[in-house]
């Protein structure tokens, strides 16, 4: 079998914008919640929902739109039920709805575009910086889908960039005009402090009751990108475009101790939970770390840096607790970068590639095309046949730019199916699917792209869709999880297929936290359309009879989310990779474990069971349909199906007596 490399398409990632976590450091003799998450804004309006379980596993993704960006993420929790809200280049704040994907509710701050958005830490109120420099409370206290603007600060005349609370009951702000202003946002008998964090200079609730101004640069003034109030309630620290950074005492509003570390603008800054460790990076590339040093006096000392990225630092986040630390930052370089708070010097940080985390390619191998998606835009490709390696390596002759289609949505593209005839492509956003005829063009050397009309497709959006092998029907996944059907040429209908992961009783703490959980992530048809198997992210399978479209077997539930799933060429096996590295091997006709995954499974290698790059996807040649080729997005393996994997075990010692021989 031969490889070959495919320069032709073209994906490009995003910048990270905004990073939150959805929980807030616990004392480190605390686990972590199972409920934990990180959701990562991106510059084309997607958020992405990473677990840290299982050495990072992405699980989401919360499509975006033209001309749209998240500058700003905040999590807040109501009972059970997490909630996440964004802003980006509005006046509004936008809460998801972490099950269907899309936007649950939106709140009109009635005021400017909001720049910065920062929970409070009990969770209740969300407060918005705007351009015109107004600071808008809105109360998010009333549970899921509920945003009531309660308040607007007295307004100053600067923007405000930056936004943070100090305890329950203050707002800090830092603006474009070097000054960084404290309002008092709810009354602290209201707010129930600890007298730890009540304040001296109280002040008439909605009003500024302090501020502090940074160096002004030369001819310009100096913008406050980024404020934090330390866990103890004691310390401010604000990092603006001159590049300081800056420790104020909270309590009376003055500056404590100030460094010029940074050579250009500090764009944003996290701190540990024990108040004893500030990070600080911007467009400088570096990662700063500030440690204090004499608790008395209250003196920090810049104790050491990194430099982990190749360009500008947009977003920091930290969280701590009993076995988990990290110290997550992104920006233009558009990887994620891990690091450790306690180790961050001397820890082992990890990059996670720019590469896919979801398959953006749909290739049909009979046919030599592949279609690539990114945003609103495809484009098909036909490989040519080659007959020596300079043809194959051969970049103007190896590949033709069969097909583009740019829609017109507002909405970005969230998958993309090819028939297997190559007469249809299927295009899906979350608003609704088209579907194109794919005609030859009179040469040959391209195709005709015709949309067929279809007012239910039209209507219905979808998060996965495929074409089952006789490019007759299309199966489409709703952002609700409902599977729909679709015959090509017949009654302009969808009909639903029975689907049981679609019941909703009885869902654990875990599912009614995080919804999307039973989510349908993988779709996969037998070669000969026999069998049809769905799986979900919290690690559900089901195969169905496809020329009867009803349930056949509901596979024993795995333990971890299910990465890839395929059939191979003997239509009756099913291989699923985890993301915990498991390789399980199920015989569909006889609704068991092959005999092939009972002997092998347990004894995967370790160099294959340690890797952190998660498997992205499978092939299987029908000339050799023993051997299976798994890669991710820095590895390729190679399993044969067909032998067992050698394992070397220690010989039992035997005991005589009191000797051991």
């Amino acid at each position: 079998m031969d490889f070959r490399r495919c320069k032709i398409l073209d994906y490009t990632s995003h910048s990270i914008t905004a990073l939150a976590f959805s929980h807030v450091s616990v004392t480190p003799d605390k686990y972590a919640p199972r409920t934990l998450r990180l959701a990562v804004g991106r510059a084309n309006g997607d958020i992405e929902i990473w677990n840290p379980r299982s050495s990072w596993v992405h699980e989401l993704t919360l499509k975006g739109g033209r001309n749209r960006s998240i500058e700003g993420l905040a999590w807040t929790q109501s009972g059970t039920d997490l909630r996440l809200f964004s802003i980006g280049g509005s006046t509004v704040l936008t809460e998801w709805d972490l099950q269907s994907g899309l936007p649950l509710d939106h709140c009109d701050c009635n005021a400017g575009i909001v720049w910065s958005i920062s929970p409070s830490p009990d969770g209740t109120k969300i407060a918005a910086g705007c351009d015109d420099g107004s600071v808008v409370i809105v109360d998010v206290a009333g549970g899921r889908g509920v945003m009531m603007p309660l308040r607007i600060l007295q307004r100053q005349k600067s923007r405000v960039l930056s936004i943070a609370w100090r305890g329950n009951t203050q707002v800090i702000g830092g603006c474009a005009d070097g000054r960084i202003r404290i309002w008092t946002a709810v009354a602290a008998e209201v707010a129930g402090e600890p007298d730890g964090i009540a304040t001296t200079r109280e002040g008439v609730v909605g009003r500024i009751i302090g501020t502090m101004r940074v160096d002004k640069a030369q001819g310009e003034e100096t913008l406050v990108w980024s404020v934090v109030s330390l866990a103890n309630g004691k310390t401010i620290v604000s990092g603006d475009s001159t590049g300081s950074v800056k420790f104020w005492d909270a309590a009376h509003f003055s500056l404590l101790q100030s460094f010029k570390v940074h050579e250009a603008d500090v764009l944003c800054l996290a701190s540990n939970q024990a108040a004893d460790t500030v990070f600080s990076a911007g467009v400088d590339r570096k990662i700063v770390r500030y440690s204090i040093v004499d608790n008395k006096l209250r003196r920090w000392a810049n104790m050491s840096s990194r430099l982990l990225h190749a360009q500008d630092i947009r977003a920091l986040a930290s969280y701590e607790s009993k076995a988990s630390n990290y110290l997550i930052s992104g920006g233009v370089e558009q990887s994620i970068v891990i690091n450790s708070v306690d180790n961050f010097i001397d820890g082992v940080f990890r990059k996670i590639p720019v590469s896919p985390q979801r398959h953006y390619v749909h290739s049909v191998g009979g046919r030599r095309l592949i279609a690539l998606y990114s945003d609103n835009q495809v484009k098909i490709w036909a490989l040519e046949q080659f007959h020596s390696l300079a043809e194959a390596n051969s970049e103007d002759k190896n590949k033709r730019l069969v097909a583009s289609l740019t829609l017109n949505n507002d909405e970005n593209i969230t998958h993309v199916a090819l028939s297997e005839d190559a007469k249809y492509i299927a295009v899906a956003t979350n608003a609704q699917t088209k579907l194109f005829l794919l005609l030859p063009s009179k040469q040959g050397a391209a195709f005709k792209v015709k949309k067929i009309a279809s007012p239910a497709l039209a209507e219905q959006g979808c998060s996965i869709l495929n074409f089952d092998p006789s490019s007759k029907r299309l199966v489409l996944v709703s952002p609700e999880n409902e599977i729909f059907i679709y015959s090509i040429g017949q009654q302009d209908k969808l009909r639903e297929l029975s689907y049981p992961g679609k019941r909703s009783d009885g869902k654990s703490e875990l599912k009614q936290a995080l919804p999307y959980l039973d989510n349908i992530n993988h779709l996969a048809f037998s070669n000969d359309g026999k069998y049809f198997v769905v799986s979900t992210i919290s690690g559900s399978v089901i195969a169905y009879d496809w020329p009867n479209q009803s349930v056949y077997w509901t596979l024993p539930r795995i333990s971890s989310t299910p990465s890839v799933v395929k059939f191979c060429p003997d239509n009756d096996s099913l291989i699923i990779v985890t993301t915990q590295m498991k390789v399980l091997q199920f015989s569909v006709s006889e609704q068991a474990l092959s005999d092939w995954s009972r002997r092998n499974s347990g004894f995967l290698p370790p160099e294959f069971n340690n890797l952190v790059d998660k498997c992205s996807g499978i092939y299987i040649d029908e000339d050799a349909p023993e051997r299976a080729w798994m890669w991710g997005a820095s590895w390729l393996a190679n399993f044969d199906m067909s032998a067992d994997i050698p394992v070397f075990r220690i010989p039992k010692r035997k005991r005589n007596g009191l000797s051991v021989e």
